[in-house]
């Protein structure tokens, strides 16, 4: 994770940190690089003071939440195409409320719209940023 976010850094480097706009393409990955090197230094750290942990099987009880959250992100990356970022990004939210959280559907679906109309006006409208499309228009 270490040598991850290092590179992460480095590569960060050679985008434009700032723009005439604002935060340049740079900006987030630098950040996100720093951020990882920071949580690896936090394991390392973790394993020098408390030793290694050989406890439990590695597949939990519980990791099939994981698993959820994972192909619905691989999901929603094969679907932009097809119904646009903003739409996918909502229809994830929903579905993984639904799914891991078992809200009510009446919330699930306040939510999806929800991130749909503020995913849409923070891009498209306030940093006027081209989004991928679907049929629907978002």
């Amino acid at each position: 994770m270490v040598a991850l976010g290092a590179a992460v850094v480095v590569a960060s480097r050679q985008l434009p940190y700032y723009a005439e706009y604002g935060p340049g393409p740079g900006f987030l990955p630098f950040w996100l690089g720093l951020a990882l090197v920071a949580c690896g230094l936090g394991l390392v750290a973790d394993l020098l003071v408390r030793g290694p942990r050989h406890e439990g099987r590695f597949v939990q009880p519980g990791s099939w939440r994981a698993a959820v959250v994972l192909g619905s992100l691989v999901g929603t990356i094969l679907l932009v195409p097809y119904l646009g970022l903003t739409f996918g990004l909502g229809v994830l939210s929903a579905f993984l409320m639904r799914v891991l959280g078992r809200h009510s559907w009446f919330g699930c679906v306040l939510v999806g719209v929800l991130v749909v109309a503020g995913t849409r006006w923070i891009f498209g409208v306030w940093l006027k940023l081209p989004l991928p499309e679907g049929p629907l228009g978002f």
